[in-house]
């Protein structure tokens, strides 16, 4: 590559290595951590050097590669998502979404089934894009996980006193209530977009 250092060049190609196997950029610490680089401040340098000879982007205060440089795969879809009934979590990898701006940190997508969130928009074979987080406030649309068999559904989270409730947009279904103590409740993150193949 002209215009870039070896060690830019060698930074470059962690990164989109990472994007590719991981579908993520990788954070500074994973950069300092691969290149014995004992600083944040440093990787930032290399990383804003990178940024001036035009191989990364700025898009709001995320970093991602120049169109031409990108050789990931999108973001890993890792199963199914009832908008119905739960179903059981089977997580394997059905295939990828082309990365965008959604794919930041450890996004991943699920494939929806069933019709329990079409008051949102939300239509079985939707893809819904999920920012794993283990917390939500009241109103995020969120994947959880439910029940010994860890069932997992895409609702609409509410806070209530000592229970949380997953909210349908349908009204054939009810809202599921279950503790906040139940130790086999857990989210596996908000949803931050969906995707649709017409």
């Amino acid at each position: 590559m002209r215009g870039i250092t070896d060690k830019q060049e060698a930074i470059l190609s962690y990164i989109l290595d990472s994007i590719s196997q991981r579908g993520r950029f990788p954070s500074f610490r994973e950069v300092g951590k691969e290149f014995q680089l004992s600083s944040v401040a440093t990787v930032a340098q290399h990383l804003d050097a990178l940024v001036r000879k035009g191989f990364l982007r700025r898009e709001g205060r995320r970093l991602m590669p120049a169109p031409e440089l990108r050789r990931d795969h999108g973001i890993p879809i890792l199963g199914r998502v009832a908008a119905g009934r739960p179903v059981s979590a089977i997580e394997h990898q059905e295939g990828r979404l082309e990365w965008d701006s959604l794919g930041v940190g450890d996004t991943f997508a699920v494939r929806v089934v069933g019709d329990s969130m079409v008051g949102e928009g939300i239509l079985e074979g939707d893809f819904a894009v999920v920012q794993p987080t283990e917390d939500a406030q009241t109103g995020d649309l969120v994947v959880a996980y439910l029940g010994e068999d860890q069932e997992v559904t895409v609702k609409r989270f509410h806070r209530g006193t000592g229970q949380i409730e997953l909210r349908p947009a349908n009204s054939d279904y009810q809202p599921i209530r279950v503790s906040t103590t139940d130790p086999h409740f857990r989210l596996a993150g908000r949803v931050v977009g969906i995707v649709r193949r017409v």
